[in-house]
């Protein structure tokens, strides 16, 4: 009953899930919707618009000037040039006029894509600059052509009112005459003009009849003369004509269809999270592309690097030894039972390490699967105190310590890892072997005669740098050392060669030629799948010893840590 409830409730779970997502996406259909309509106007419509935008501008910029340019050369022009002028624009207005009006509308062109929509829109703005452009020219020509006509007219009564002036002058210089002359013969004449009777009377009265006429006829011209000079001053005269303006906000409103249509392309694209989106990721595309080429080829090319010159480099260098390689005499038993049995795994999930009286035994506690009643017990703090940091890092503290007063078995096995197995390893008197203190959990050795640990420093080789060990411990006998390996430990021969991974490396035998090889062949290195070195160990009765799988490559093994990185290899650098 529990079974079926339970398998109800996760169906029904499953199905409300299932329910609220197919909401969500029918919720948000319309907004997805809207949004990919909007990206797709934007794209297409934009940077279109956009140059349109530019090359409208730069034909109104160069069109205006060439407009400022030809009226100002018409500055001084006459009526005559001015009327040719305005003829020529009337003929081009009509005409783009008349295709303006057989332009197809802007909505069909629109059908044909974007950039066909930019283009007509753009050649519409166009017509409208110009046709804006040719009026504002043809009504300054006209203004010009009054003015040059009203300044025609102002000069011509001017010189009439210079001649009536003139005629004014002389009609008054002739009256003057004939006056002086009146008076000379009037003062002349004696008895006849006295007493107004012969012919001396009638000059005078001749002299005197042209005195008055030309009285009048001088009154007369000095009062045309007066009517034209009122006249002349009562006629407006024709002020100064500006310089010719381009009205902007005009051919802004010419230029409005374009406009708009980019301004509501540019609200879509603030409006749309996605086009922000793109615009703000749009310039980091390239250097984001760099960055993972690099990612890939700098590596590549590293790798490269290291495998055609720097590895054949210390592939030429001297090798490793430790101790001397003209010795005889295998470095362990372990290594002469090779040759009985023919197999190189000497671990198993447990082994038996016998205890003499007079001998002590030094254990990890995880690893003392069962001891003999009545073994003396105690607790060693460090295995070495000279060397405490070697020993705290490679968990050689808190040690357990048994002594027995008869021969016993102690029982070792790997209680806290399924995965590791143990191996005895014998080290006969003045023999010693290349171990790597992490793999080290049980001593075997005589009361008071703990074997003697070695520091060989290897600062002057490239295996050593190109290794990052740069120090290796050595364990001198006579004791029993019980090492430990993942899936298994194996000791072999190393008199042919071999070459190992150097992450299954656990020691070496003192008298072995150690260094380090290229790793073959070259695309699998190249790919990740190999480390560029090999551990290569070479020397007559010398021996190796490794475990079956590398710790590093156990599945689950947290070794992609920077920091646990970085201190593996500071503790690997000192051997540890």
């Amino acid at each position: 009953m529990g079974h079926l409830l339970s398998r109800l409730f996760i169906t029904l779970r499953r199905n409300l899930l299932l329910f609220v997502s197919i909401v969500v996406i029918l919720a948000c259909g319309t907004w997805i919707r809207t949004e990919w309509k909007n990206i797709q106007g934007i794209v297409s419509e934009l940077p279109s618009l956009e140059r349109a935008q530019q090359d409208v501008n730069r034909y109104q910029d160069l069109l205006t000037r060439e407009t400022v340019e030809g009226l100002g050369r018409l500055s001084g022009a006459m009526v005559q040039q001015l009327d040719a002028r305005i003829r020529t624009v009337d003929d081009d207005l009509h005409r783009l006029q008349r295709e303006q009006e057989k332009a197809p509308p802007l909505v069909l062109t629109a059908l044909n894509g974007p950039d066909t929509m930019a283009k007509s829109l753009t050649h519409a703005v166009t017509t409208n600059i110009r046709i804006e452009l040719l009026r504002q020219e043809r009504a300054y020509l006209v203004a010009s052509r009054a003015r040059v006509h009203a300044m025609a007219h102002r000069k011509e009564a001017m010189n009439r009112l210079a001649q009536l002036r003139q005629a004014h002058v002389e009609v008054y210089a002739e009256y003057q005459s004939a006056l002086r002359r009146k008076d000379a013969f009037k003062a002349n004449g004696g008895l006849g003009v006295r007493f107004h009777v012969g012919p001396t009377y009638r000059q005078l009265q001749a002299l005197d009849k042209q005195v008055k006429d030309l009285w009048i006829a001088n009154d007369a011209a000095y009062r045309a003369f007066l009517k034209q000079r009122d006249a002349l001053n009562s006629a407006p005269a024709p002020g100064i004509l500006p310089a010719f303006a381009v009205d902007v906000q005009r051919l802004t409103a010419a230029a409005e269809p374009l406009r708009e249509r980019l301004l509501h392309a540019r609200r879509l694209a603030a409006e749309s999270y996605l086009w922000q989106a793109w615009q703000a990721v749009r310039p980091l595309l390239p250097i984001a592309f760099g960055v993972l080429v690099g990612w890939w080829l700098v590596p590549a090319a590293i790798r490269t690097l290291f495998y055609f010159v720097l590895a054949p480099l210390a592939a030429r260098r001297p090798p490793i030894v430790i101790g001397p390689v003209d010795r005889r005499t295998p470095a362990s038993p372990s290594l002469a039972q090779l040759s009985c049995n023919g197999s190189s795994l000497i671990s198993a999930i447990s082994q038996k390490a016998m205890l003499a009286p007079g001998q002590e035994l030094l254990i990890r506690p995880e690893y003392c699967q069962s001891q003999p009643l009545g073994a003396i017990v105690s607790t060693k703090v460090l295995f070495d105190w000279h060397r405490w940091l070697t020993s705290i890092a490679a968990h050689l503290w808190m040690l357990k310590r048994l002594r027995t007063t008869q021969t016993a078995a102690v029982v070792v096995s790997p209680t806290a890892d399924a995965l590791d197995e143990v191996a005895l390893l014998e080290i006969g008197p003045g023999d010693a072997f290349v171990l790597q203190p992490r793999a080290l959990v049980d001593i075997v050795y005589r009361t008071g005669e703990r074997p003697r640990i070695r520091s060989h420093w290897r600062l002057g080789t490239l295996h050593a740098w190109l290794t990052l060990q740069l120090r290796y411990l050595s364990f001198e006998g006579p004791a029993t050392l019980i090492v430990k390996g993942c899936r298994g430990v194996r000791l072999e021969n190393a008199s042919t060669g071999r070459t190992i991974s150097q992450h299954a490396t656990l020691g070496f035998s003192r008298n072995t030629t150690y260094a380090t090889v290229r790793t073959e062949p070259f695309i699998p290195y190249l790919m990740g799948r190999q480390p560029l070195l090999q551990d290569r160990f070479t020397g007559q009765d010398a021996c190796y010893l490794y475990e079956e799988v590398p710790r590093n490559a156990r599945p689950g093994q947290p070794g992609h840590n920077p920091l646990e990185v970085l201190l593996d290899a500071g503790l690997k650098a000192f051997g540890i």
